[in-house]
């Protein structure tokens, strides 16, 4: 399922939802079929980001990330070991300097 680019023959563009069978978009020019499949992108991702910042804030990070999530003090050593800058702003119990 998806979405197809379709040419018209006025040399513009259409946009054919295989979900509803349905030109979903007509008349388009190449700039507005972009931004059209971009604005869809940005909803995803923007979904995704906000299911995993509620699994985080819920305290459950597993869910999101499975075995790999990590904890504050894992993260800025790790953020250490491989000379990432984050680790010179912390103190070891995570507060400021």
């Amino acid at each position: 399922m998806g979405n197809q680019i379709i040419k018209q023959p006025t040399g513009r563009y259409a946009i054919f939802s295989s979900n509803s069978d349905q030109i979903i978009l007509w008349d388009a020019t190449a700039d507005q079929v972009v931004a059209e499949f971009v604005g869809w992108v940005v909803e995803d991702t923007e979904r995704r980001v906000r299911e995993h910042l509620a699994n985080v804030d819920a305290g459950e990070p597993e869910k999101s990330y499975h075995q790999f999530a990590m904890t504050w003090a894992e993260a800025l050593a790790d953020d250490k070991t491989h000379g990432g800058e984050a680790h010179r702003h912390f103190n070891r119990d995570g507060t400021r300097r």
